[in-house]
């Protein structure tokens, strides 16, 4: 068996998933591009049909709400960091800061018009994690604890993990009921392979304002499905078998659904909703629970906290005469602080949902101007966006894209999109962050999607067989009417 510390089991949960957050991306406002249906099942597709395997879809994003270089550094005029500012870059910080990363990769993806409305088809490995954290630990890092003083103003670390990966594989179909109002639906089923969530990640310092002594209590509760059988016991993790296996991946199913709907309310002015990720994941597989305390493990127990107050002389002699004697005082210390796993039968967790509301209005046929307020649920807190958009769509080959993203913590994000569909292939390339490849030290969001397809230009376009569809419809009401 192998045995690995604390920290890297802390790094595995928080970060070994690597990889949504919430990437509003140009393609969702492309109208040439079938990958717009991502994000609303109802969007319209003008291909008569299309496919592509391994790189048609490729998405990586991360934002960062928090910690900002050019804060924490003061820079010469090469841009160099000559001066560390950690006063001015703890500041900078909000009371409660996040960090995102993304990954979403495309297997397989197809689509073909039907005589009544558009069928849909991909296979995705999709990975997400967001990480909060506090301002407070910062602040009694660099400051001390002078402004924390009493059980009244104790200084709190509060700490928050979800993450996830899993396939994906989704059926989706598209109709129109009405000359204005299209809807569309995306089923899902879900094979996860790692998970990892928080349900209490929080620590509190108090210090005595007569004695100064400290006192320290927290808890941990992490629920988490990884692809090793392992067991943890005083913060150490034995791995029972470490060597990968990729059955591990087809386990832990799951299901959810995409819902969608776009009206026109006339020839220039359309609203759309979308609910995507409605859905869950049972993990069952290697399933574990991770709780952890404050023990009763020596004299500086004192009801449930940690109690340090001061070294004594004995402690400053041994010091000075054993120069390991650091280690085995911090091996004591950690006793205090027991973090042990127990194994769960299963248990369930919730999709990151993401909801959408948009409105358009087309200037002409080739020029539309889009506002778009999404939702994010990162299953540690809902997090909102406003997206402003310019999608220009020529010769039903060629999508333009700029958008303007607003979050919180985020406000400056210009995305910029382009898709070209060139004799059945069609290639597009967006990011929703210009700013994080100028500067990428000091952006809060960076993101690139791009991708191949390939299209069925050989036969008729959908929007013909939407023409023809249309006239039936109408036929068939004029005969109803006259029946009557």
């Amino acid at each position: 068996m192998r045995k690995v510390r604390m920290m890297l089991l802390a790094l595995l949960l928080g970060l070994g998933t690597m990889a949504s957050a919430q990437m509003i991306s140009p393609v969702d406002f492309m109208r040439n591009n079938p990958r717009n249906v991502f994000a609303n099942p109802a969007f319209f597709t003008a291909d008569y049909g299309y496919f592509d395997m391994a790189l048609g879809g490729i998405n990586i994003g991360v934002q960062n709400i928090g910690l900002k270089y050019r804060k924490f550094f003061k820079l010469n005029n090469k841009l160099h960091p000559v001066v560390l500012d950690l006063n001015e870059g703890v500041a900078s910080m909000r009371r409660n800061n996040y960090l995102n990363t993304n990954v979403a990769f495309d297997i397989f993806n197809c689509g073909r018009a039907t005589k009544h409305g558009y069928f849909t088809y991909s296979h995705r490995f999709r990975e997400m994690e967001t990480f909060r954290y506090n301002r407070e630990f910062f602040e009694l890092a660099v400051n001390g604890n002078a402004s924390f003083m009493g059980e009244d103003h104790p200084a709190r670390a509060n700490y928050g993990v979800a993450a996830r990966g899993y396939q994906e594989f989704n059926f989706g179909y598209q109709m129109s009921l009405t000359e204005k109002l299209n809807i569309g639906a995306r089923f899902k089923f879900l094979m996860g392979y790692a998970d990892a969530k928080s349900k209490a990640m929080n620590f509190k310092l108090v210090t005595d304002p007569d004695t100064y002594a400290l006192s320290a209590s927290g808890a941990i509760d992490v629920r988490a499905t990884i692809p090793y059988q392992l067991s943890m016991h005083n913060g150490d993790v034995d791995i029972v078998d470490s060597r990968f296996n990729i059955a591990n991946l087809f386990k832990n199913y799951g299901g959810g659904i995409d819902l969608g709907a776009e009206y026109k309310i006339n020839d220039q002015i359309g609203v759309a909703a979308a609910v995507n990720d409605l859905g869950f994941i049972r993990w069952n597989n290697f399933s574990v629970r991770f709780v952890g305390q404050v023990n009763d493990a020596g004299d500086m127990f004192d009801e449930g906290s940690f109690v340090f107050q001061g070294l004594t002389t004995e402690q400053v002699q041994g010091f000075i005469d054993d120069p390991h004697y650091f280690s085995k005082l911090m091996d004591t210390i950690v006793h205090y602080f027991d973090l042990s796993s127990e194994a769960l039968t299963g248990y369930t967790s919730g999709l990151n949902t993401t909801m959408m509301v948009r409105g358009y209005y087309d200037l002409t046929p080739e020029h539309r101007f889009s506002a778009q307020l999404t939702g994010y649920c990162s299953g540690i807190g809902l997090r909102p966006a406003l997206t402003l958009a310019y999608t220009g769509s020529f010769q039903d080959k060629y999508d333009v894209v700029a958008t303007y993203t607003m979050m919180p913590g985020n406000m400056l994000n210009l995305g910029v999109g382009l898709s070209a569909n060139l004799g059945g292939s069609l290639f597009y390339i967006a990011t929703n962050n210009v700013f994080g490849f100028i500067n990428p030290a000091n952006t809060s969001s960076l993101h690139i999607q791009f991708g191949l397809s390939f299209t069925s230009d050989w036969k008729e376009k959908r929007e013909d067989k939407i023409v023809i569809r249309e006239k039936q419809l109408e036929e068939e009401q004029e005969e109803q009417e006259e029946q009557y």
